[in-house]
């Protein structure tokens, strides 16, 4: 299937993004959707979108860029304007949730569903933080259905890797959740977590890239990254029940004055990132995910 018309809903970082990357790297008309006026005229002003108000119906396949809650209302409120047999992807940060209610009102209407996940960000939200270079050698993830369409699969890979991203990942929308509530979740939670101490506001002359490091993500959204740990809250409180184990080890090697144990748990640590280290050397950059 040769796409060349999509559509673009929500231009805000990861969407924009994928506007500029599209219109920079491949030859597709981009349409683009939000409704920020604001968002709307800058894309099509910098050529990001070809048009902001262009029919979904001509649209060969539409991704989804919003929060999961309001991108499954945007899919169940216009998939009767999308033409049957054009693919659906939504872009969102969880996917369990998401493809129970996306999936089966995309059948119904005779399109095409995929999830995906693109493990790229920053720091920063809106259009005018998308960058066409954002998603360069990173990760994609789908998560198709079991039944997924193989033509709307191939598809999506081969617009994913000409978009530039470094590597296309297909697995289940659990298996996602779980790994997600690890590599990504979890890390935003210690980061906010972490500033919230009062040491923190007395920080300057005694930080290194340590601190620079775990502080990274602390800058969260919190309606968005809130909605994204509760409809993942089983599995993230399951890594948050590992991390609090983990460091209690620490606290009571440390209150027993145990040089052994504070050794053994350093030491696991550290070898266990080269082993990381070793397995990845020469893969794909991948990037922590910041939507």
């Amino acid at each position: 299937m040769r796409l060349q018309t999509v559509g673009i809903v929500g231009l805000g970082l990861i969407g924009g993004s994928l506007a500029l990357t599209l219109k920079r790297r491949t030859g597709l008309t981009v349409y683009g959707y939000d409704r920020d006026a604001s968002a709307r005229e800058k894309a099509v002003s910098v050529g990001a979108v070809d048009r902001a108000d262009g029919p979904l119906w001509e649209c060969g396949a539409v991704f989804v860029a919003l929060y999961p809650g309001a991108a499954c209302a945007y899919v169940h409120d216009h998939a009767k304007e999308m033409r049957p047999g054009a693919i659906v992807s939504d872009l969102c940060g969880v996917k369990r949730a998401v493809q129970r209610e996306m999936e089966p009102v995309c059948r119904a209407a005779g399109l095409r569903y995929v999830g995906a996940h693109p493990m790229a960000g920053r720091e920063l939200s809106g259009f005018d933080n998308a960058r066409s270079t954002l998603f360069e050698g990173a990760s994609m993830i789908l998560t198709p259905p079991p039944d997924a369409d193989a033509e709307a699969l191939g598809t999506l890979e081969a617009l994913f890797y000409e978009a530039g991203f470094g590597r296309v990942v297909r697995t289940s929308p659990e298996h996602h959740d779980r790994m997600i509530a690890y590599t990504s979740q979890l890390a935003h939670i210690l980061s906010s977590a972490y500033i919230q101490n009062p040491l923190a506001q007395d920080y300057s002359g005694f930080t290194g890239g340590s601190f620079q490091d775990l502080t990274r993500v602390a800058r969260l959204s919190a309606d968005m990254w809130g909605e994204l740990f509760l409809k993942n809250s089983d599995e993230l409180t399951g890594q948050i029940d590992i991390l609090i184990e983990r460091l209690s080890e620490y606290k009571r090697a440390l209150l027993a004055e145990d040089h052994g144990a504070l050794w053994a748990l350093m030491e696991t640590g550290t070898q266990i990132k080269s082993e990381l280290l070793r397995h990845t050397s020469g893969a794909p950059h991948e990037k922590l995910e910041s939507e």
